[in-house]
């Protein structure tokens, strides 16, 4: 190869260039392969070049699925515009249903019998794209089937109308549309058409005392088993069951399908490689994959990072009023899941942030969170244990797509409520524990936190400053931080109660009683609302 400082690279790489854009017929911007975009910008011709003789061709750039960008090989035609945006699937998804019948040769029985059914759901899933395509009517070239009515239920709820008005406008609309139009007319019939695309939600009922969820085996249960509160609401004039209405709904948006469709773009499913090939190389922290968690977790599951398509998610969670009113103290906590693959500019992006729950109010969950988390441990269990047999856009194969969960990102109380931690009272030290250093000052009514100077080198002047802290000098050690031993071996007589509002209301009573200014009966109180301490000494 010739030095980029020679002339005839210049002249190679412009060749190459002319070369792209007669075949792939395109006047504008072209996929650089340089170092730096490594086939994921767009550029003019002449940046192209420009980039390839200053940072170099991508050494990456040898793999045969990399080439279709520059019309090599059996690849899909670069369409620009919405219509690529909207129907650059379609093709690849053709690709797919095609490419399973040879997957079928090479997997076992078992594996037959699930390439087989995803071989249906993808044939019904095109033919269900090629519906959506079907332009509103026939001289309509605005709007497509999916694209109206997702433009209508997104103002439907954004604005808040009911089901009944939006039913008046379905109805309405069709007679101002000419007659040979494909719209909709009831909110029924929008919600199973968008159904089809994995865009619903499962309904969940729910225990209104938080104590269980109302799936599988307890599916047709009328009663919580534990607290025996009715699934179904109550007429509070007549005292009669409302059959059907049910209490507490969880809404749960299934994790698996949306992993899954995110592959069936050529995009996204490039996106979520960028992790693999763009680590830091001058020790400097830029993005997750540059952190030692992510480096320790690669290096005990060798196998699961070696597969750059297997997916790294944190979860965040927090409770906020909907309604928007400050007389009101609504919480609901929807439960996101961020996808750590893509860029930094991605990951944190609107559309790339996935809503798995949304956990209804009127009042935070607490620890029954874990309650309402039920369905998406097991998805998530399922991702890390087994796997998904998914299809990918960009290399015309399936592969077993698995997903592991990070870390969680939360402030200090939902943190207790997810990790299971003590985070307020005597010990609201999720890190020191039955160890924390805590003094009660009976006239704030509140707990200080002492004893900080214990971080320190043992030798450091301000272990010895009496008047410039608590009038001690320090000579305590800093504990080490538990491993998972020890904290199963600390937990090990541990019960967590879930639910029964009525009982834990009852505790929250006894705690807002007036302290006494006696130190000792204080730290005596507190012991007992610690759940589990007499067992854990």
């Amino acid at each position: 190869m010739n030095s980029r400082v020679d002339s005839a690279y210049e002249i190679g790489a412009r060749a190459f260039v002319n070369a792209v854009s007669a075949k792939l017929g395109v006047n504008g911007k072209i996929v650089c392969p340089c170092a730096r975009c490594r086939n994921l910008d767009r550029h003019t011709s002449e940046e192209v070049v420009s980039h390839l003789v200053i940072n170099g061709m991508d050494g990456a750039y040898k793999v045969r699925t990399d080439w279709f960008h520059h019309g090599e090989g059996n690849s899909v035609s670069v369409v620009e515009g919405e219509d690529r945006l909207r129907y650059a699937e379609i093709l690849s998804l053709y690709e797919a249903a095609k490419c399973l019948d040879e997957d079928l040769a090479i997997s076992g029985s078992q594996l037959r019998e699930s390439v087989e059914g995803e071989d249906r759901k993808e044939d019904e899933f095109l033919a269900k794209l090629a519906e959506a395509k079907t332009p509103l009517y026939p001289t309509c070239s605005s709007h497509s089937k999916l694209s109206a009515v997702v433009s209508l239920f997104r103002i439907k709820s954004q604005n808040g109308w009911s089901d009944k008005s939006f039913d008046d406008l379905l109805q309405t609309l069709p007679n101002m549309l000419p007659e040979d139009n494909v719209l909709h007319t009831s909110t029924y019939d929008v919600k199973k058409f968008l159904k089809y695309f994995d865009m619903g939600y499962q309904k969940i009922h729910a225990c209104v005392n938080d104590c269980c969820l109302f799936r599988k085996k307890l599916k047709k249960a009328e009663r919580c088993p534990k607290c025996k509160a009715s699934r179904w609401k109550t007429n509070l004039h007549t005292g009669e069951v409302k059959k059907g209405v049910p209490q507490k709904v969880l809404r749960y948006f299934p994790l698996i399908p949306r992993l899954k469709r995110m592959f069936r773009s050529e995009q996204l499913a490039m996106d979520l490689r960028w992790h693999f090939s763009n680590k830091s190389t001058d020790g400097k922290l830029r993005h997750p994959v540059d952190s030692v968690t992510w480096k320790s977790m690669n290096d005990k599951y060798p196998s699961f990072a070696a597969e750059e398509r297997n997916l790294r998610l944190g979860l965040s969670t927090d409770g906020f009023n909907p309604f928007n009113m400050k007389s009101s103290r609504y919480s609901c906590w929807p439960v996101l899941l961020v996808n750590y693959n893509m860029a930094p500019d991605l990951c944190m992006k609107e559309e790339n942030i996935m809503l798995s729950l949304l956990i209804p109010g009127p009042h935070q969950p607490g620890n029954s969170i874990d309650v309402y988390l039920e369905p998406l441990i097991e998805d998530l269990n399922h991702l890390w244990c087994i796997g998904e047999l998914t299809y990918d856009a960009v290399s015309k194969t399936t592969f077993t797509l698995r997903a592991m969960l990070l870390w969680t990102i939360s402030d200090f109380p939902a943190y207790g409520n997810l990790a299971g931690c003590k985070v307020k009272g005597k010990m609201g030290c999720p890190i020191c524990g039955k160890h924390t250093n805590s003094l009660w000052l009976k006239h704030s009514r509140k707990f200080a936190f002492m004893c900080h100077r214990k971080s320190l080198p043992p030798l450091h002047s301000f272990r010895a400053k009496k008047s410039w802290f608590d009038g001690k000098t320090e000579h305590g050690t800093k504990g080490r931080i538990l491993t998972g031993r020890n904290v199963s071996f600390v937990l090990r007589n541990y019960k967590n109660v879930f639910g029964n509002r009525k009982q834990s209301g009852k505790k929250r009573a006894a705690r807002v009683e007036i302290p006494s200014d006696n130190e000792d009966e204080v730290s005596e109180s507190d012991e007992d609302e610690d759940l589990g301490d007499k067992d854990d000494e």
